[in-house]
């Protein structure tokens, strides 16, 4: 199919869209959501009425097949390049990955390892304590106050200046309800 100018195309078909995906992009490394995503963000061309959500926009008349074959990937061909669900979970479990910020941010990660495990092998999928096993924790979590001593001390000055509780909140960034709690002690009592 030869088309001179895709930007005079109103309405796209799937075919006709992943077509010009398969002869535009993916010569350009372009083959998956994410790539397709950052490609769009960095304001790259785009026909004029390409479907700037593909898979939102070809799911509302379920001719939707995935990104896998917009792209023109072939499924044989992708499971071949993976691990199984059974030898990707051994793998993390030996390396010690515990938790999906790890895995996500895992810079050796091998290629035979998808990124989004979660979604790759979604018929498996239990959840990442189920796929990490005992090596399965989640990261100590700190709690940061939006307020620091500092502000404290200037909240409870202006309180008893007679500044009222919702031009501090506004000021601050808090709710009333923090302000309040501050003007009666029950929280930051010892500042």
């Amino acid at each position: 199919m030869k088309i001179e100018s895709y930007d005079h195309i109103v309405k796209w078909s799937y075919k006709l869209a992943s077509i010009w995906v398969q002869e535009n992009l993916v010569p350009l490394g372009i083959n998956s959501s994410r790539k397709f995503e950052q490609y769009k963000k960095e304001g790259k061309y785009i026909p004029k009425n390409f479907p700037r959500k593909p898979d939102e926009y070809f799911k509302k008349t379920n001719v939707w097949k995935g990104w896998t074959d917009f792209f023109g990937k072939d499924k044989d061909h992708i499971d071949k390049i993976y691990y199984s669900y059974e030898e990707a979970s051994a793998i993390c479990r030996k390396i010690g990955i515990h938790n999906s910020i790890e895995y996500r941010t895992w810079q050796n990660r091998p290629g035979k390892l998808p990124a989004r495990p979660d979604q790759y092998y979604k018929e498996k999928w239990i959840g990442w304590s189920e796929f990490l096993g005992d090596t399965y924790n989640l990261p100590d979590r700190k709690v940061a106050s939006k307020l620091s001593k500092s502000d404290v001390r200037i909240i409870k000055h202006q309180l008893n200046m007679g500044i009222s509780g919702s031009i501090l909140a506004r000021n601050f960034g808090v709710s009333e309800m923090q302000i309040s709690r501050i003007k009666n002690g029950e929280n930051w009592a010892k500042v």
